[in-house]
């Protein structure tokens, strides 16, 4: 698998500059020196869900981008497969497993998913998927319970690697304690050092009844030794954006306001989708 740090080109919905300007403008400036692509022809922003898992170097894998959080009348605002495969994704295929990019956190030999990717696949055997997964994968895969109350299930708004075999979680300690402690002794039974980052939860239901993401840090951008992480005009931002310096010392970290961009359900690694492209390096 390609870990965070070992990705070197950044993509954006086509999408983003229109519906978030000021945000768009901000990671533009913050990522100067990072190549910088748009992905045209998509239905939203949330460009991670519905792209494909780069598996290694040369290989793509579009799973099935059937998420049950957007409602009937919204279905258009799902990007088609024909508009993810990009034209230098010579060795792609197509599995038929329900599974969106942001439940995939991976260093270079693991995978960490929610286990919502059991209900999302009925018809699959529980350890068919799993071997299944650990094989397009070629890591092992670790699977966590979903938060209780995130809607769409997804790992990189729980946990992110910054080593090889070393987490971050949300400090759920404020919000669900219970969750936490259950998580920490999951990851660190499958061999995982953990640390927390800090977390706060607001009131508010977000926009059209999604839940509001305004709190959540550990959904950051990486692109290699580049770092972004969401603020949201809170002290808590002070304290996430010094652990991050603290917990990843050679990368380059800033902060840019997300907080509109929050009460939509998502933060910055929803938006982006990250690869480690030949061409860049040799560029």
């Amino acid at each position: 698998m390609i870990a965070d740090w070992d990705t070197n080109h950044l993509f954006l919905s086509d999408c983003l500059e229109n519906k978030e300007p000021a945000l768009f403008a901000s990671l533009c400036s913050v990522l100067k020196g990072v190549t910088i692509d748009i992905i045209p022809g998509t239905a939203d922003i949330w460009c991670r869900d519905f792209m494909p898992i780069q598996l290694d170097e040369g290989r793509f894998c579009q799973f099935v981008y059937d998420p049950d959080y957007v409602e009937a009348d919204e279905r258009h605002l799902i990007t088609t497969p024909d508009k993810c495969r990009l034209p230098f994704m010579g060795d792609y295929r197509q599995e038929p497993i329900v599974l969106d990019g942001g439940n995939v956190v991976a260093s270079r030999t693991k995978v960490i998913l929610t286990e919502k990717v059991y209900r999302e696949n009925p018809s699959i055997e529980r350890p068919l998927l799993r071997m299944r997964l650990a094989e397009l994968f070629q890591a092992e895969c670790i699977f966590i319970p979903k938060e209780p109350y995130d809607k769409t299930g997804h790992s990189d708004g729980v946990v992110r690697f910054v080593a090889e075999d070393r987490v971050l979680i949300n400090d759920y300690n404020g919000i669900d304690a219970d969750y936490g402690a259950k998580l920490r002794a999951l990851l660190e039974k499958q061999g995982l050092e953990v640390e927390t980052l800090s977390m706060f939860e607001e009131q508010d239901a977000g926009t059209d009844g999604f839940p509001s993401a305004v709190g959540i840090y550990i959904n950051y951008l990486r692109v290699g030794n580049v770092v972004v992480v969401p603020a949201y005009d809170r002290p808590e931002d002070r304290i996430a954006f010094e652990k991050l310096r603290q917990v990843m010392p050679n990368a380059v970290v800033s902060q840019v306001p997300c907080r509109s961009l929050a009460e939509e359900g998502g933060v910055l690694n929803c938006i982006s989708w990250t690869i480690r492209d030949k061409a860049t390096i040799s560029a």
